[in-house]
């Protein structure tokens, strides 16, 4: 009896594994690879005629009698191709053979002379005809005498005629010539295009279909007028302003093109009204506050003027925090609006305790770019520094300045965010204490290898005659998840004779960052801090250094940071979750 062994049988099925797979990659000397090359041309006339032969897209597995046929229409196929880019007098080569199991063709081209533009009849009639947007095209536009004929050129200029009637209201408009004449023994190209563009329409009346709010509002988001010449850019900017009110779940901006007669055009909005109140709900933690609950209520629509109210409140063992605003658009109600806002903050640190209400008014504007804000509050506060217990009150006006610029909002691989605020007070405004202070936060991110380099930084400054006198609210402190991590939450700074955080009048903190993808929702960081809050720029600044993971969860980013910090002895390592 013949005994098999188990070593041999698996080396015999490895083997045949092997083989299966060399046979199934083509190599050594199995089935061999489908092969189609073109000489004598090379740039974009060499891409067309690849792109033009149906050939290029076959395999070793098309059966022969397929192959072949192909391979007889390819002269047709090469000669339109070539022809498209101005070569009508191109010379072929060819040959196809079958060699391991399949096919290579190889064709030799010559292409010739190209043709090139002799004469151009390009003519806009009607309304058009003074139109800069089409002097601008025609003259812009590839297609000019002694250009080489490019068929996809001559396409997009008929293209690029029709877009600028349709986009600037020349609904009747039509080429009533259009040609490619080429002469090949002349050696002659004639381009003709006669474009009636017939009237301008004008914009007729602006119908708005909703019943929730007073047309007067809406009308303030308008740029344009009865009679003015349609302009479909116009409508866009209109559809997006409405859109971003806040006020509409879907916006639709259209021109009742069916009804247009006699050079007008009336003008549909159509608007589906957002909820009248919402409600949110948030569970989050961070190593700063701890755990947290978030609330917030909006009262979208009080009036058919469109004012509005919203009221939040976010609760942790750490920082507490409500507010309340009663909005009012004005004028340009995207760009402006009036707030009237009350809050409450109680933050419990290991340096101090402090219990916060305010009162007050802001304008919220945007000024070239920028979104600005001009603010007065009345606060009052309580505060505690180890055993210590102070109060005041102060009337604080302010204005701040704030820009974001990203690619994407959700995955930033490209953009920056810059804040800057002043704000003051004197003992003239029923204010315990005087001061003035700047402060300018920003943050930059840009592509680098195939993550990301984060830069942040965070700079502040006060001029004030009596510090003891200043609220701890609006001091500086340094440490924490957005600040200089390895150290506690608001936990750098001047100390008093007892050791206790009291803050500082000046601020200075910078962070640098690199975050590596894993795939798509999991990214490893390497960061490094630096800074502190100061009573003297003197003094020294605290480091940090160490790794990081971050998640995009499905409710929001998770950070994980295990920070070293480099300037206190009395902690190795601090977890840093945010």
């Amino acid at each position: 009896m013949t005994v098999f062994s188990p070593r041999i049988d698996f080396r015999l099925l490895v083997l045949i594994f092997v083989c299966s797979v060399a046979l199934a990659n083509g190599d050594g000397n199995g089935v061999g690879k489908a092969e189609l090359k073109i000489e004598g041309v090379k740039g974009e006339l060499l891409d067309n005629l690849h792109a033009g032969l149906s050939l290029t897209r076959e395999t070793c597995e098309t059966p022969g009698w397929r192959v072949k046929r192909l391979f007889k229409q390819s002269n047709k196929e090469l000669v339109n191709a070539a022809r498209a880019l101005g070569y009508y007098r191109i010379k072929i080569e060819k040959k196809l053979t079958f060699e391991k199991q399949c096919w290579q063709a190889r064709f030799t081209i010559d292409p010739g002379e190209a043709q090139t533009i002799t004469s151009t009849d390009i003519r806009v009639t009607g309304d058009g005809n003074s139109d800069p947007d089409f002097f601008a095209l025609i003259a812009k536009s590839p297609v000019q005498v002694g250009a080489i004929v490019h068929h996809g050129q001559y396409e997009n200029l008929k293209r690029d005629m029709e877009i600028i009637a349709a986009e600037k209201g020349y609904f009747d408009a039509a080429f009533t010539d259009k040609q490619l004449q080429v002469d090949t023994r002349q050696g002659t190209t004639k381009v003709i295009l006669h474009f009636a563009s017939g009237v301008r329409y004008q914009v007729g009346q602006l119908r708005l279909h909703q019943d929730v709010y007073e047309e007067k509002l809406l009308k303030r988001y308008i740029k344009f007028a009865h009679g003015d010449p349609y302009q479909t850019s116009q409508l866009v900017e209109l559809q997006k302003a409405l859109t971003d009110s806040g006020y509409f779940d879907s916006v639709s901006v259209r021109p009742d093109l069916k009804a247009a007669e006699q050079g007008v055009v009336d003008i549909d909005v159509n608007l589906t009204p957002r909820k009248r109140k919402a409600y949110q709900l948030g569970i989050g933690a961070a190593t700063d506050t701890g755990p947290r609950v978030v609330l917030g209520y909006e009262r979208r629509r009080i009036n058919r003027l469109g004012h509005s109210f919203e009221a939040k409140a976010t609760l942790s063992p750490v920082d507490t925090m409500l507010s309340a605003e009663y909005i009012i658009p004005l004028s340009r109600p995207n760009s402006y609006r009036l707030g009237f806002r009350s809050g409450y903050r109680h933050q419990e640190t290991d340096a101090s305790t402090t219990t916060t209400t305010s009162i007050g008014a802001n304008l919220l504007g945007r000024r070239n770019g920028w979104r600005e804000t001009i603010a007065i509050d009345w606060v009052s506060e309580e505060y505690i520094i180890g055993d210590e217990t102070t109060d005041g009150s102060l009337l604080i006006p302010s204005i701040a300045w704030s820009r974001t610029v990203a690619d994407d909002q959700i995955k930033t691989r490209k953009g920056y965010r810059l804040n800057l605020e002043l704000r003051g007070t004197h003992s003239a405004l029923l204010s315990d204490a005087s001061f003035f202070q700047a402060t300018l936060d920003t943050k930059w991110i840009m592509p680098l290898w195939k993550g990301r380099l984060l830069l942040r930084g965070e700079a502040g400054a006060m001029l004030i005659d009596s510090f003891e006198k200043l609220p701890a609210s609006y001091r500086y402190y340094a440490g924490g998840d957005q600040s200089v991590r390895g150290y506690e939450y608001r936990s750098l700074g001047p100390t008093n004779s007892d050791g206790e955080v009291i803050g500082g009048p000046y601020l200075l903190t910078s962070s640098i960052e690199y975050e590596h993808p894993i795939n798509d929702r999991w990214a490893v960081a390497l960061f490094a801090d630096a800074g502190n809050a100061f009573e003297d720029w003197n003094e020294s600044i605290k480091t940090s250094i160490g790794p990081g993971l971050r998640w995009q969860s499905p409710v929001g980013p998770v950070r994980i940071d295990l920070a070293f910090p480099l300037d206190n002895p009395d902690e190795s390592f601090r977890i840093h979750f945010s």
